[in-house]
C-alpha cells in the first residue's frame, strides 16, 4: 500500500500532537493517549487541521498506547479502549484519498543488554498492541522516535510477521564533533547499515532536531540508503520563554526545508514537536508541485 504509493510521487505526514495537545490544555504529567478517551474532539479537530492542511497520511494518537507505558499511568486495562478510539477518532477525519497510520512509540524502558527486558518481552509489548490496530483496519505502522535499533528491530520482526507495513523512524541529537547520534550513540550511518536486509517500507529519522539540521541528517541518510526516507522534524529545538515552550522555526522555514529535502530524494515529510497545521500546509504546498 505505501510503498506501491510511494513509487509514484512524494507524500506529506502529519504534524505533532503532543505540543499541540499541551497548548490546548493536557497538563504535565498526563498521557496524551488517554485523551482519545477523555477529549476526543480536541484529538479530532488536531488530526483534520492536518488533512485540511495537505497530509496524505496521518496518524493515530497511540504513541504510548502500549501496555508498559500505559501501566506507568494506571492505564493498561484501557488498552483495547484508547487504541480503539484512537482509530476511530482519526479515521473520521480522513479525506478520500489520505491514508491512516498506527503510531507506535519504544516501549518505555531498555532492552537487555542496557535493561532488564528481552527481545521477546519487546515483541510480545509490541504483538499486543498491533494486534489491536490491526483489528481495526491499521495497515501501515510508524515505529517513531527510537534510540536503539535493537528494540526497533523487535518491533519491526513483530510487525512484519503479523502482515502490516513498516516505516522505522529515529531520533537524532547534535553532538560536539559535528555527528549525529541516537541517545545510545547509534550514527545514520550505523542504522541504514543495520536495515539494509529488512523489508520495512520507509526508513526514518524524525524530532529531535529542527528542520535546518534535519537536513543535514536526511543527507546522511540518503549518502547510506537506497530505500524510501522520513523525515519529521521539530519546529526548531525549544526554548522556554516567559515560562512558555516556543519552537522558532516558522512555516517559511518549513517551505525552504521541504525543498532542501525534496533535493535530496526524501520521499514523506512532515512535522513534529511544535509544528502545526501551518508547517504541515507551507510543505505540503512544496511537496504537492515536485
Amino acid at each position: 500500500m505505501l510503498t506501491d504509493l510511494l513509487s509514484k510521487k512524494k507524500l506529506v505526514l502529519d504534524g505533532a500532537m503532543g505540543t499541540r495537545l499541551q497548548k490546548a490544555g493536557l497538563p504535565a504529567g498526563h498521557l496524551p493517549d488517554e485523551w482519545n478517551i477523555s477529549h476526543p474532539d480536541i484529538v479530532y479537530d488536531i488530526i483534520r487541521s492536518y488533512v485540511e492542511a495537505g497530509s496524505d497520511i496521518v496518524q493515530t494518537n497511540t504513541f504510548g498506547s502500549n501496555r508498559l507505558i500505559l501501566k506507568k499511568y494506571g492505564l493498561e486495562r484501557k488498552i483495547r479502549e484508547i487504541n480503539r478510539q484512537a482509530v476511530k477518532i482519526a479515521r473520521e477525519t480522513l479525506g478520500s484519498s489520505t491514508l491512516l497510520c498506527g503510531s507506535l512509540g519504544p516501549v518505555g524502558d531498555f532492552i537487555e543488554p542496557y535493561g532488564d527486558l528481552t527481545k521477546k518481552d519487546v515483541q510480545d509489548v509490541f504483538k499486543e498492541q498491533v494486534d489491536i490496530l490491526l483489528s481495526e483496519g491499521i495497515k501501515i505502522f510508524n515505529l517513531e522516535t527510537f534510540i536503539s535499533s535493537a528494540e526497533s528491530i523487535a518491533a519491526t520482526e513483530t510487525i512484519l510477521e503479523l502482515g502490516g507495513e513498516v516505516i522505522s523512524s529515529f531520533t537524532f541529537e547534535p553532538r560536539e564533533d559535528g555527528r549525529f547520534t541516537t541517545l545510545m550513540g547509534e550514527t545514520p550511518e550505523k542504522i541504514t547499515q543495520v536495515f539494509q536486509s529488512y523489508p520495512i517500507a520507509v526508513l526514518g529519522a524524525n524530532c529531535g532536531t529542527g528542520m535546518k539540521q534535519m537536513v543535514k541528517i536526511a543527507g546522511v541518510y540518503r549518502s547510506h540508503y537506497p530505500g524510501y526516507l522520513l523525515c519529521k522534524p521539530n519546529a526548531g529545538i525549544p526554548k522556554v520563554q516567559g515560562g512558555q515552550v516556543f519552537y522558532s522555526e516558522t512555516p517559511e522555514d518549513f517551505a525552504q526545508g521541504a525543498k532542501e529535502l525534496l533535493d535530496l530524494n526524501i520521499n514523506l515529510v512532515g512535522g513534529c514537536c511544535g509544528t502545526t497545521e501551518k508547517h504541515i500546509q507551507a510543505i505540503a504546498e512544496v511537496v504537492h508541485k515536485s
